[in-house]
């Protein structure tokens, strides 16, 4: 029998959100079925966002991101038998592209048509070109790395730091299982072969979701650390990510946002092995970023040569969604990474007399 409870709208997008969870599926069909319940859902979702990006409230944006986390989570996580009945998809598909159009269309007009068209048209000029447009972005070479951690980064720095990155590295392997649906030929069997070294080439102990568990567990980044100090910023970077690898139209847009994040990624794990090593932490916990020095560096030119080059080479029009998606992931890399460092410590003062 369907009661039909309806979860209030009057305490916040994630909190009717969090409702659904307690609704059988008896009450949940009914809900689906209540299409009034979800129209007055979609004009709280566009108020809200209306708030967020029209009139620059940090609450609202932050509900914004709160709400979206919890579609993703639900997105990413395996169901349960007790569960096989309750169908809560209308209701958070519903939330979910309300959501992430005002997400993606912010991020889109942050970025000048003139950087996204007049590129190259063959693959290797193409990547050529796209790298120098990593290169020349502040997210290329960011200071929280390079400069930071790499001179003065302390174990406290690396625990904020790595608390962030929860956002994304845990939920990596199930991204690429995801872009790989609908392709074919070269470019899904190197997504595979990324995939498959995520898997850790088939040894349990070496899953890079494993390795990254070993890594919080041994800077001491437990869960309740992770909640109270994670950024806004890095929120809004792992639903970006999470929206471009659920949605088979922003696919485009995916190959460019994480051909920049395996691109980048070596440079900035190298200064993260560097910090952890200069504190003597324990190595079985560095295990994870030290192997991606080498092994993202292989994802990153293999990606360029088996993903990028093949779309380009069957539709040119697809460079500048690649370009797109890079440019997004380097401004929300770059946001992201601004925040952090304004909450770590500044570097010292260099004295007069060292310069000499």
């Amino acid at each position: 029998m369907r009661t039909n409870p309806k979860p209030s709208l009057d305490h916040g997008l994630p909190s009717t959100l969090r409702a659904l969870a307690d609704l059988g599926a008896a009450d949940l069909d009914g809900l689906n079925d209540d299409y009034s319940f979800r129209g007055d859902l979609a004009a709280r979702c566009r108020t809200l966002t209306e708030r967020a990006y029209g009139r620059g409230e940090r609450a609202a944006l932050e509900e914004v991101h709160t709400a979206l986390a919890l579609v993703h989570d639900a997105e990413f996580s395996a169901a349960t038998l007790d569960e096989v009945d309750h169908e809560r998809q209308p209701i958070l598909r519903d939330v979910a592209a309300l959501l992430e159009r005002a997400v993606l269309g912010h991020e889109l007009t942050r970025i000048s048509e003139d950087d996204v068209t007049g590129h190259p048209t063959t693959g290797p000029e193409y990547v050529r070109w796209l790298k120098a447009l990593v290169s020349e972005h502040p997210a290329g070479w960011h200071p929280l790395y390079h400069s930071h951690l790499a001179q003065a980064g302390t174990r406290e720095d690396l625990r904020l730091l790595l608390a962030q990155e929860t956002s994304l590295d845990p939920r990596f392997d199930d991204i690429l299982a995801f872009l790989q649906i609908g392709r074919s030929g070269g470019e899904k069997l190197e997504i595979a072969a990324n995939y498959w070294d995520e898997m850790g080439n088939g040894d349990p102990t070496l899953v890079h979701s494993a390795l990254f568990a070993r890594v919080l567990d041994s800077i001491g980044a437990d869960p309740a650390y992770i909640r109270d100090s994670f950024l806004l910023e890095a929120g809004i970077c792992g639903n970006i990510s999470a929206a471009l690898a659920l949605s088979r139209r922003h696919y485009y847009k995916a190959v460019g946002y994480f051909g920049v994040t395996e691109y980048l990624a070596p440079r900035r794990f190298r200064c993260v092995v560097d910090a952890w090593r200069r504190h003597d932490l324990d190595e079985d916990g560095i295990v994870y970023h030290d192997l991606h020095i080498g092994v993202d560096a292989q994802h990153a030119a293999g990606w360029f040569k088996n993903v990028v080059h093949p779309l380009l080479h069957a539709d040119q029009r697809a460079g500048r969604e690649i370009a797109l998606g890079a440019l997004i992931r380097l401004n929300t890399s770059a946001d992201y990474l601004d925040a952090l460092l304004e909450r770590m410590p500044a570097l010292p003062a260099v004295p007069a007399t060292a310069a000499v």
